[in-house]
């Protein structure tokens, strides 16, 4: 079932053709459409900046319906009371003819759903609980505020290129003020996978609500799947309502007991019994990480990017950069005796070990040791084959796992420079094994 939103009134239009001026906004091209409106990406002149800009739907009795109106600038009205980090920043608002428009920060990157896909790859562990720890940290500020987002999903949360989240589209938000009341009598607004079983009821509304939300997406970015996958709407809001959702570790078994304690509390069925608030949500996914840390589990990008900066792979790359390269991989950590790679297995990443030793064997037989440095998979990083041999740790090992799918989401001049040295990289490898060769034939 499409990501779409349950609204009740009628049907309105897209604007057609891309405009060359929004007011004083030059119009670079169209970002993308929506149930809402338009996105065009723009260029403000006077302080030369990208923007992006969000222009209603078209309908011909905006002017004069004063519930239309209140219905677009909402969304004005709630984001330009928030100033947030992980909070897409309104800069202007305006009605330009038959044009109302947003006029807000340009975010260079993506949302979240390429990282929700079921068959794309899983996003790391410890940037999943860094994605909704700084999530949970912008919705307490705006519940601090009065605003209750109502319309928290993938798409509705950007992910920059250095990977920090963002929430935006305010559009159906609810402000504690008058005019709120009203929102009641609009009938169920939001979109159906995560909407929370009051939310389908139209009952009162609270900051659990939008938490249930942020667990539900929290739930497909470990599982690449929704709470309820269900394509019918009405039998997705009576399973919304009825029914516990399956938890992570049915879907993920690798994924620690505690964090899926996490979402299944996020998911509970009734407000009183989730987390209260955002703050409460940050705190616990922070002692989560201190513990998963320590327990070797996840490893902090402060950590990990020194752990990098140390490998002669990674000379020439600046923070940014290496920052990029972990949004496309995850370290881990492996004791003594455990597999990194089997032989027989079909995958497209690429190892560089950042601490410990490994052995690569083939059918059993030791062929050669790894090093802190040392790369290994490039293969199968090319061309997703079966495994030819297989890697073990010798002790305890710390490894970058680099994922072939998620590099092609990095910028451009990152992805040169990563395979420049993996080629350098690959050519020595191959070298060095047909010296080896040449030895052992000789």
């Amino acid at each position: 079932m499409s990501d779409t939103q349950v609204t009740e009134g009628q049907e309105r239009r897209l604007p057609e053709g891309i405009p060359e001026q929004i007011g004083k906004y030059e119009v670079r091209g169209e970002i993308g459409r929506g149930a809402c409106g338009v996105v065009y990406k723009g260029f403000d002149p006077f302080v030369q900046r990208d923007v992006a800009i969000k222009v209603a739907l078209h309908d011909a009795e905006f002017k004069s319906d004063a519930a239309h109106e209140r219905a677009f600038f909402a969304e004005a009205r709630a984001a330009g009371m928030l100033a947030h980090p992980h909070i897409v920043s309104l800069h202007d608002a305006g009605v330009e003819g038959d044009l109302s428009y947003l006029v807000m920060e340009y975010i260079d990157g993506e949302t979240l759903q390429p990282l929700c896909r079921a068959k794309g790859a899983r996003a790391p562990l410890d940037q999943v609980i860094d994605i909704v720890f700084k999530c949970a940290k912008a919705l307490d500020y705006a519940h601090g505020k009065g605003v209750l987002h109502r319309d928290i999903k993938p798409s509705n949360i950007m992910l920059t290129r250095e990977g920090i989240p963002k929430l935006m589209d305010f559009s159906i938000a609810e402000i504690n003020s008058g005019e709120a009341k009203e929102a009641e009598q609009q009938g169920v607004q939001g979109s159906p996978l995560y909407m929370a079983p009051e939310q389908i009821r139209r009952e009162p509304l609270t900051p659990a609500t939008d938490l249930y939300a942020l667990g539900a997406v929290m739930y497909q970015l470990l599982t690449g799947l929704p709470p309820f996958p269900i394509p019918e709407i009405p039998r997705l809001f009576t399973a919304i309502k009825t029914q516990p959702a399956p938890r992570v570790r049915e879907l993920r078994p690798d994924v620690p007991e505690a964090v899926s304690e996490v979402v299944s509390r996020l998911l509970l069925k009734t407000p009183g019994e989730r987390f209260q608030s955002g703050g409460e949500l940050a705190v616990t996914l922070t002692r989560l990480f201190d513990q998963l840390r320590q327990q070797g589990l996840v490893i902090s990008r402060r950590e990990s990017r020194d752990s990098l900066r140390r490998l002669h792979f990674f000379d020439g790359f600046s923070d940014e950069e290496i920052d990029e390269i972990l949004n496309a991989s995850s370290m881990a950590t492996y004791q003594a005796g455990e597999t990194i790679i089997a032989e027989g297995d079909i995958d497209d990443s690429f190892y560089i070990l950042a601490l410990g030793s490994a052995e690569v064997r083939k059918g059993g037989k030791a062929i050669y040791r790894l090093e802190k440095g040392d790369c290994v998979g490039e293969i199968g990083f090319l061309s997703a084959t079966k495994r030819t041999a297989t890697v073990v740790a010798l002790n305890k090992v710390l490894a970058l796992k680099i994922n072939a799918t998620l590099m092609e989401k990095v910028s451009r001049d990152c992805q040169l420079r990563f395979y420049k040295v993996f080629t350098q990289t690959l050519i020595y490898r191959l070298s060095v094994t047909s010296a080896r060769l040449s030895a052992l034939t000789s």
